[in-house]
């Protein structure tokens, strides 16, 4: 098969949603229009920014950060430790050398050192493992942000994540995400970072034929925390319904991002101590509700960082590891 777009060279990717196969030169020419387009369709960076790119050494924080440096973006990678022994081990290693090959040096958070290495505190605070995480690492990457003087948080959620994000929150009527679900979550007093997702106009299988045709070396494993992440059942859902309707994803989600934007302005920002639903049915995070009155949020009483409790979520979780270790080591 020919390329479609310069109708010469061999096409090396398929994109059945976009009614279009690709050479790999033109692959990447359209690969960057999409982010770019993703970008300036809603505002989601400027040129003065500092980026702060979440990288976990899969191929989607990656690809993230290799087509933002391209594009000419201020930009640095915070890679947390998850302390989960191998799977972490090899993500280091991915990450580390992913950005000496560009001259970088990532910014690295241990959870071990921090004293909450995610499997250790889920089983200790009796959560879900992907709960117990998303908590913590949305806590790092807004205080890495504000204390460094990042104006941005970016992430490597692509469309597939988005639309699987949105099918489990309309199936369990989760408003309160719904409205905070977009790929643009503006900063706000209190200390919250704007934090952006650049790759929402892009398909995981776009991302990954951008990481294996620019020889990015990422992880290929699954998360060994994810295993029943129900995430995963809502990908699989979707991704029956695109192998048999072509582009069903993308007007799924895009639909969605239309349909918000005519009821008006963003809500309120969510909060780096809240815990998301889409993985779990518990409530939010102890303590005020997070939608009362929009209030501005306090700060945590013992971090500082911005919460609607006098404790952040983040807080509370490593006095509870703390607690449980003395425990056990009888002190």
């Amino acid at each position: 098969m020919k390329c479609k777009r310069c109708r010469k060279a061999r096409a090396a990717v398929e994109l059945p949603s976009h009614h279009s196969a690709f050479c790999p030169d033109c692959f990447f020419v359209f690969f960057r229009r999409q982010v770019t387009e993703g970008i300036r369709k809603l505002s989601l960076l400027s040129r003065e920014d500092r980026v702060l790119v979440c990288v976990s050494g899969g191929k989607d924080s990656l690809v993230l950060w290799d087509i933002l440096m391209e594009l000419g973006y201020d930009t640095e990678g915070l890679y947390i430790d998850l302390g989960i022994p191998g799977y972490s081990d090899r993500s280091r290693e991915r990450v580390l050398a992913f950005a000496a090959s560009r001259g970088k040096q990532p910014i690295v958070v241990d959870l071990g050192k921090e004293g909450v290495p995610i499997p250790e505190a889920a089983r200790k605070s009796r959560k879900q493992e992907c709960a117990v995480c998303g908590t913590v690492k949305r806590y790092f990457f807004n205080r890495v942000a504000a204390e460094r003087g990042f104006t941005v948080v970016a992430t490597g959620h692509n469309l597939d994540d988005e639309a699987a994000r949105l099918l489990g929150n309309l199936l369990h009527w989760q408003e309160d995400h719904l409205a905070r679900q977009h790929p643009l979550l503006p900063e706000a007093a209190g200390g919250l970072v704007r934090k952006v997702k650049p790759l929402w106009r892009v398909s995981e299988r776009e991302t990954a034929s951008y990481g294996f045709l620019r020889g990015i070396d990422y992880v290929t494993e699954e998360c060994p925390m994810s295993v029943h992440a129900t995430s995963l059942l809502y990908k699989e859902a979707l991704s029956l319904l695109e192998e048999a309707m072509p582009g069903t994803r993308g007007r799924f989600y895009h639909g969605f991002l239309q349909v918000r934007k005519r009821r008006g302005a963003f809500a309120r920002p969510f909060l780096p101590d809240e815990v998301e639903r889409q993985d779990s049915t518990e409530s939010p995070a102890a303590g005020r509700s997070p939608e009362e009155s929009g209030e501005a949020p306090g700060t945590c009483g013992t971090c500082g960082a911005p919460a609607y409790a006098d404790i952040c979520s983040y807080c509370r979780l490593r006095e509870k590891v703390a607690g449980k270790r003395a425990k056990a080591g009888g002190g």
